[in-house]
């Protein structure tokens, strides 16, 4: 078969016009804001052989889950602006991009209240998103597992935190939490292991378990007077935790609290607290010197400071009457003993 030199010229334009027409509607998508007038319909602007190639993506407009499903599908989506988007029920509904591969920063309704559960669970690549000033609840898991993330500022409003709503943040350097909040969940913190600083406010009155768990950065802990329970391992395997300060309302210290905080090395027990439980100091080897404040001694368990070595330890007390109390102890008197 011969082909004529014409039709082989058209026809290589014609693919060439394809291209360029493909390419223009690429960077037409991801240079311009997409308003979408009715929930539902985003499949019909950016059609699906287009969505694959949609890096950035700033829309208007009502969104609903069927939208941000098709959202979740733009492989190559790393940067998306909703913050003018309306959501039913100002909600982002739970998974709504989770295991996102490119993501890597999110701006969000303005008008947003609350952000389902898992909502960006294992986004990897994720680094900053900025919340709405109007949130009120982050639920559980919203940015478990988001390692990359680096830069986000929890509002004012929020009154609520999900369990393990930060969890594996290994980025997260510093956290802000706000004073809307009268608990710390459990694991809501746990693995950021970048986490250095924390400031808690006087509204918390608890601490989950394993709230703050392997925060291997943590150097320092002030646990304000608001604070009545702080559960099991709120602390533990914080290994550069050098200093804690907790207030004279916390009657016990839980089982595993600080265990694996290897460079405590001194602390002091207020004089109302009553109780060590099990393991609450389990493998603090570098711990030489205890404080306690009160002439009773609080109740030991037989691994609460197990790993530490009662030779080289010393436990101070506050008169030679208190010293006498602590040497009859089934546990305290395994220790040096000395009058403050």
């Amino acid at each position: 078969m011969r082909y004529n030199p014409a039709h082989i010229v058209a026809i290589l334009m014609l693919g060439m016009g394809f291209i360029s027409c493909e390419r223009d509607a690429e960077e037409l998508l991801n240079g311009s804001i997409i308003s979408i007038d009715e929930p539902g319909t985003l499949s019909e602007v950016i059609m699906p052989n287009q969505r694959a190639h949609v890096t950035e993506l700033t829309l208007t407009g009502r969104l609903n889950r069927d939208d941000l499903l098709y959202i979740r599908q733009m492989p190559e989506l790393s940067y998306l602006n909703l913050e003018a988007v309306e959501l039913p029920d100002d909600f982002l509904p739970e998974s709504s991009f989770s295991s996102h591969e490119n993501l890597e920063e999110v701006v969000l309704p303005s008008s947003l209240k609350t952000i389902g559960s898992s909502a960006f669970r294992w986004c990897e690549e994720l680094q900053t998103v900025q919340l709405p000033r109007q949130l009120k609840a982050i639920e559980k898991y919203a940015f478990a597992g988001c390692k990359d993330l680096y830069g986000i500022e929890l509002p004012g409003s929020l009154s609520y935190l999900g369990k393990y709503a930060f969890a594996g943040c290994w980025e997260l350097l510093s956290i802000n939490i706000p004073s809307g909040l009268d608990s710390i969940a459990d694991y809501a913190f746990s693995n950021c292991i970048s986490l250095a600083e924390i400031d808690i406010p006087r509204s918390i009155s608890e601490i989950g378990s394993y709230a703050f768990s392997g925060c291997r950065q943590l150097r320092e802990i002030e646990i304000p007077s608001s604070v009545q329970t702080v559960y099991p391992g709120a602390f533990q395997d914080c290994v550069n935790l050098t200093q804690i300060s907790w207030p004279t309302s916390l009657t016990e210290i839980n089982y595993h609290t600080f265990a694996g905080c290897t460079k405590l090395a001194t602390i002091t027990l207020h004089s109302k607290l009553t109780a060590v439980k099990n393991y609450a100091f389990d493998g603090c080897e570098n711990l030489v010197e205890i404080h306690c404040k009160s002439s009773n001694p609080p109740l030991l368990e037989e691994n609460s400071f197990r790993g530490v070595s009662r030779t080289s330890c010393r436990v101070f007390v506050p008169s030679k009457r208190a010293k006498d109390s602590y040497s009859i102890d089934l546990y305290w008197k395994e220790f040096a003993i000395f009058v403050e």
